[in-house]
């Protein structure tokens, strides 16, 4: 008898309902609650922290990069069964990523981590996150294979004003390749006001990567969507916070500590991975049976404890029973992984942004 034959979305999740006249199911998930995550080793949940440094000049700015370990700090609520209230280290809990105000030997210290899984390809990626309240940072979102296939959602906090902010969509492509690694001399460029500051609470930031299209959506609120060179490959999410001090891009840097927390961070997904894709998948859904579908939750609120009590409640198919059958499973600091064989490939070097558009080499930290 199959371990999974009780389960509910066996045969993945997806966007919109199955009888919908348009939907994409995804066999895959990773979820992280970081309001309710207290770990020093983020390996323990998925991410590895980034630790490399970039010279001025690679950085294309008056300042180098310098992303550190100590920049990337949890800090879960004091009361796990709450959604709002005090925080460990007080301040907004969450996963914190840290721009430093000192950069008087010329680089300024930031922040980036990864997800272990680099399988990762059509899907819907989603994340709860409030920006940095100093102007002169980049705040980013992103999936990345390589220098031609990439999926950002940037936030340069110089761009907002009292009452508005902007988020920058970008998709690097062989095109933006030809322009100097800069997409914002091609299509696949754009900027959307928001009609909130990014600064100032929480909103869910999402794409959704289909073989048509990938679609942006603000607190479930359609943005915009690109149809020209899409990624083909798989690759990595990645969250990271830096500033270079580029007028045209970071500006800056800040003169004091800044911060960009992220609440939660949830993938739905294809695997380029053979034993994820067909044989883990065929086990727990020998037969595709649209009955046993997931259909994804919409956030159509942001997510901000200041909404309201239970604002901040999101729902994760992690933490219910035999809803992610086959899925690695992460509660606090500890993964749970609710299949016998769970296939995670972790590359040792892996090429990074740096910079407006530049990429170097790093070696991922564990």
């Amino acid at each position: 008898m199959s371990r999974f034959s009780n389960a509910a979305c066996e045969c993945g999740y997806s966007l919109n309902k199955t009888s919908d006249a348009s939907y994409a199911v995804f066999t895959e998930l990773l979820e992280n609650d970081f309001l309710h995550t207290s770990t020093k080793n983020l390996s323990e949940v998925g991410w590895a922290p980034q630790v490399y440094n970039v010279s001025s000049k690679n950085a294309r700015g008056p300042f180098g990069k310098n992303m550190e370990l100590g920049n990337v700090v949890t800090n879960p609520l004091k009361n796990r069964a709450a959604w709002s209230g005090q925080s460990e280290h007080g301040g907004d809990a969450g996963l914190e990523l840290w721009v430093r105000g000192d950069h008087q030997d010329g680089f300024v210290s930031g922040a980036e981590i990864v997800t272990h899984r680099n399988d990762m390809l059509l899907g819907s990626y989603r994340v709860g996150m409030k920006m940095s309240n100093s102007s002169g940072t980049c705040g980013a979102f992103f999936f990345y294979h390589n220098n031609s296939q990439e999926i950002d959602m940037e936030f340069l906090s110089h761009q907002f004003n009292e009452s508005q902010g902007t988020v920058n969509l970008v998709m690097q492509s062989p095109e933006s390749v030809t322009h100097g690694y800069d997409a914002s001399g091609t299509s696949a460029f754009q900027v959307q006001r928001l009609p909130f500051r990014p600064d100032e609470n929480f909103h869910e930031y999402r794409f959704d990567w289909t073989k048509d299209r990938v679609a942006f959506y603000v607190d479930s609120v359609f943005l915009y969507d690109m149809k020209q060179n899409m990624p083909t490959e798989g690759g990595a999410m990645f969250f990271n916070h830096w500033s270079n001090g580029d007028p045209s891009w970071s500006a800056g840097p800040p003169d004091s500590d800044t911060v960009m927390t992220i609440s939660y961070m949830k993938a739905y997904f294809n695997s380029t991975d053979t034993e994820r894709s067909q044989n883990a998948y065929r086990r727990r859904c020998p037969v595709y049976d649209p009955t046993k579908v997931c259909a994804i939750p919409a956030q159509n609120i942001h997510p901000d404890p200041s909404v309201g009590k239970n604002a901040a409640k999101t729902y994760f198919f992690s933490t219910e029973s035999d809803m992610a059958p086959g899925q690695a499973v992460y509660h606090g600091a500890a993964a749970v992984f609710s299949a016998p064989v769970l296939s995670i490939v972790v590359p040792g070097l892996v090429a990074l942004s740096s910079g407006k558009f530049n990429r170097v080499r790093s070696v991922f930290k564990f």
